[in-house]
């Protein structure tokens, strides 16, 4: 297994994670660990605007019925 350093991580952001780790019942490697695996599981920001550029636009949905639909909800 690999191991990762992060140099010059400020103290504030490591007692943040520290602490939500510790509420959470994991070690910091632990909790660390998780966020990475849930970051890497969702396309990357331009991978995800890629793919809202080449999905065929939806010709059937009217914005200002689906605006109006939901004003009316509220």
């Amino acid at each position: 297994m690999a191991t990762l350093q992060v140099k010059n991580l400020p103290d504030e952001l490591h007692a943040g994670l520290r602490e939500r780790a510790s509420r959470q019942g994991l070690t910091l490697s632990d909790y660390v660990t998780r966020l990475i695996r849930r970051d890497l599981r969702r396309p990357a920001m331009n991978e995800w605007l890629d793919s809202l550029l080449t999905r065929p636009a939806r010709a059937d949905v009217d914005a200002v019925v689906v605006l109006d639909e939901v004003r009316d909800e509220k």
